[in-house]
């Protein structure tokens, strides 16, 4: 038997691919497929660890200690952590996105609550129209910064997620229980169902529940029997408010693998993939992982979605193989952190711009100076009390005061719609805006 070269083994272990890729690459360095597998195999063997969350056969699943994993985490872990933004440590002071967070938040509480703000909006709207919800990302994060009531199951869908992030962040320093998690599906799923009852509940034998290809109806996945849900849960339940170090696994991939197993359970016989999201939510930033309160996972999981499915097939014919999902899952975050970074960017242009307007922002507050940036680029914007509000992460009476603040300089006029009263900019300031405009360097 032909020993396979070392630096063709070193590629395969390097890769890290399913079987249904790893072939094609043996064949391109030319070794046999089947004996590189074997080798491979017995490779992430000596780097495996189980976690005591069983499969459908009562096995464990697992993950191997790749360096591949190890190279995101790092990343992540420079971004964030415990009191993130606040302070700079030395080890981190290199970090480019971290220095730009730092540079940014330290001007006060205006740009993180935003961020946060649009985050959550964000998620809430991608992770609906992931499920179905039949709306726009504009569409959809207008409507919550208006605070308007939904109008269809979709919209209904959205304002959904959005209540849920906020629940999940209301309960991080709770254990996760049954009921927490029932709570959490009633809040997520109440009025977007076929079937009111089975919000907030646990599936049954009565429910058949087949996960289908929607290109072609094939069946990609059968979750476990009902009638262990309860148990699995338990297992899971126990994995989610462990403390993770014995033996020692990141926080991030715990959550990442807390995401797979509500998934794989199922328990629920629809809004399992909202909640396991919500769940990896729940889980990094309990452990200090600010940064995801910053990060739309929705929406990057949404644009490439045919890998999210692939994931959990690739985990399950590899005799429940997690790398797979965790090295998906980090990708997705990668990617996160590369649109943070662009969003960053044009936060530091709307301080200049902030900047160019000169005399005009003197003694505002940088959401109101924030305002008049957005009246210059949208001179007949419209701007209500709940609009503000939900856009900077304040109270609506932070948010009114802002408002008559600038009625009273004559920055800003008002008029009634209804019940609501409407806020718009007056001629005076769109003409010293057009000259601030004209004047700048």
């Amino acid at each position: 038997m032909t020993p396979i070269a070392p630096d063709a083994l070193k590629r395969l272990v390097d890769d890290y691919r399913p079987w249904r890729k790893f072939r094609y690459l043996a064949n391109e360095l030319k070794v046999d497929p089947e004996l590189a597998w074997s080798a491979v195999k017995q490779q992430r063997g000596l780097l495996w660890q189980a976690i005591p969350v069983r499969q459908v056969d009562g096995t464990p699943f697992g993950f191997t200690q790749s360096p591949q994993l190890g190279r995101v985490l790092y990343l992540i872990d420079r971004s964030s952590g415990d009191e993130l933004l606040r302070t700079v440590g030395a080890g981190q002071a290199t970090l480019p996105l971290r220095k730009r967070l730092h540079a940014l938040f330290s001007k006060g509480e205006y740009v993180p609550s935003r961020l946060m703000a649009r985050t959550i909006m964000g998620e809430a709207a991608e992770s609906s129209i992931m499920e179905g919800a039949n709306t726009t990302r504009a569409h959809a994060i207008e409507m919550l910064r208006e605070g308007r009531a939904p109008r269809s199951p979709g919209e209904r869908m959205i304002v959904n997620n959005y209540q849920a992030m906020q629940f999940i962040k209301q309960n991080l320093t709770r254990p996760l229980t049954l009921s927490t998690l029932l709570e959490l599906h009633t809040i997520l799923t109440e009025g977007t169902l076929d079937s009111a009852r089975d919000s907030g509940r646990l599936r049954d034998e009565t429910d058949n529940i087949r996960i289908t290809d929607s290109r072609d109806d094939t069946v990609i996945f059968v979750p476990p029997p009902a009638s262990t849900v309860r148990e699995r849960l338990d297992e899971v339940l126990a994995f989610a408010n462990s403390d993770l170090l014995n033996p020692f696994m990141h926080p991030v991939l715990a959550a990442s693998a807390l995401h797979f197993f509500l998934g794989y359970v199922h328990p629920f016989v629809d809004g399992n993939g909202r909640t396991a999201r919500m769940l990896f939510y729940w889980q990094t930033l309990r452990h200090g992982y600010g940064i995801f309160e910053y990060l739309s996972i929705s929406e990057h999981i949404r644009k490439g979605f045919a890998r999210y499915p692939q994931a959990y097939v690739d985990t399950e014919l590899d005799g429940g193989d997690l790398t797979y999902f965790l090295l998906y899952k980090l990708d997705i975050i990668e990617q996160c952190l590369a649109s943070l970074s662009t969003h960053l960017k044009q936060e530091e242009e709307q301080a200049k711009n902030v900047q160019s307007l000169g005399s005009l922002t003197r003694d505002l507050h940088d959401r109101q100076s924030s305002l008049l940036v957005l009246c210059a680029n949208k001179p007949d914007v419209r701007i209500t009390v709940k609009s503000h509000a939900n856009s900077n992460g304040v109270s609506l009476p932070t948010a009114r005061a802002d408002l008559e603040d600038l009625v009273s300089r004559k920055h800003f006029a008002k008029l009634a719609r209804g019940k609501e009263v409407i806020y718009q900019p007056t001629p005076s300031l769109l003409r010293k805006l057009a000259r601030a405009q004209r004047d700048k360097p």
